[in-house]
């Protein structure tokens, strides 16, 4: 996630119009849909294979999710959407067609979070809650975020959406057909429904629980001073349905009756107690077909671990070179005894469980 607190106030009001109103969001989608929709010249039997195959990473905040999208998004048979989709992110083709002159060149810079993890126009990004807000009942309250079962028409209308991205209307009739690729956190709430599409693969990433609460920890102080000075970031975010951290921070319904109600976000024990409620849920879903991703075997065998991805996904790439890509999380500052040892137990607990799981994809050998 990048946000630009450079945007002047012409281009706050486009981003406030876009993704602020409900009607908007709706209305761009059928104009989209018009306009691009598959559905204009195939058959309604090749529309749902133009939206099959489709890879949904996920996992807890700052597991690795990111750089994994990008790592799969070199690979040509994936789609996703780019920060260039922004913000009518419901309209990406008729958006591309609108600004197609605006040569705004692809320039690196280190996103949002301070990580050290470049970003530009052109980089893949995960726009996909856009659609959830907009086509799916959310509830937010004060205490945790949760989404409802997803009706008939919010699945078609899906289907509609990620053929949009991957394979919109072509010109040319043998154009190759391209295959959805997302990365959406809160796809935590909906590993059921997405697991029921048999042609579709889940990539849960996970990573090691104290690295994991401290790098939230740092983001939640971070971010939340971000939102007390600068409302358009505070905005941004709800648009897009992160509250993993910030002054909108919500936790999953789902983790909250694990959670001990007396730790606030601005404590560290609360992020490691989080982690392993989040994860809890994540192990109790065994019978959701899934894939587990650990981002430290990631980081120290990359180039085996991306053979093993990709033979998951059923696609060919070079993973000497994408492996190139990996680099080990950059260090976040610790503070002295900042967990308290019996969060810190239930926690490896719950990771040695997650390392044991039948789900894991494990390192090749040659």
């Amino acid at each position: 996630m990048q946000v630009d607190s450079d945007y002047n106030l012409i281009e706050r009001l486009v981003h406030w119009l876009a993704l602020e109103f409900t009607f908007v969001r709706e209305l761009s989608f059928d104009v989209e849909r018009l306009f691009f929709s598959p559905k204009q010249n195939i058959n309604d039997k090749q529309i749902l294979a133009s939206a099959e195959g489709a890879v949904y990473v996920c996992g807890l905040a700052r597991s690795g999710t990111t750089i994994l999208l990008h790592i799969l998004d070199e690979i040509k048979v994936f789609r996703s959407q780019t920060y260039r989709d922004m913000p009518f992110v419901l309209a990406p083709n008729l958006w591309k067609m609108i600004t197609q002159h605006d040569n705004s060149p692809a320039i690196a810079e280190m996103r949002a979070h301070g990580d050290n993890l470049m970003v530009h126009f052109d980089s893949p990004e995960g726009f996909e809650e856009v659609f959830w807000r907009t086509f799916s009942k959310i509830n937010l309250d004060k205490q945790c975020f949760d989404a409802e079962e997803p009706t008939l028409d919010a699945l078609e209308n899906f289907a509609d959406y990620r053929a949009l991205i991957a394979n919109p209307k072509s010109s040319f009739p043998n154009s190759p057909t391209y295959r959805y690729l997302s990365k959406n956190n809160n796809n935590l709430l909906r590993l059921n429904m997405l697991s029921r599409d048999p042609t579709a693969t889940l990539l849960l990433v996970y990573r090691d629980p104290i690295a994991t609460a401290r790098s939230l920890y740092n983001q939640h102080q971070r971010f939340s001073t971000a939102h007390a000075t600068d409302d358009f970031t505070r905005h941004y975010m709800r648009w897009l349905g992160h509250h993993e951290f910030g002054l909108d921070h919500l936790p999953f319904c789902f983790a909250v009756p694990e959670m001990d109600a007396t730790l606030s976000s601005d404590n560290p024990n609360y992020w490691l107690n989080y982690w392993n409620a989040v994860y809890l849920h994540v192990l109790a879903q065994a019978e959701s077909p899934f894939y587990l991703v650990n981002y430290d075997v990631l980081c120290h065998e990359p180039e085996l671990m991306l053979e093993s991805i990709f033979l998951a996904l059923d696609v060919e790439a070079d993973a000497k070179s994408l492996a190139l890509n990996i680099r080990p999380a950059s260090a976040e500052s610790a503070l002295p005894d900042e967990f308290e040892p019996d969060w810190v137990r239930r926690a490896q607990q719950t990771h040695h469980q997650l390392l044991c799981s039948t789900k894991n994809i494990t390192p090749r050998s040659h």
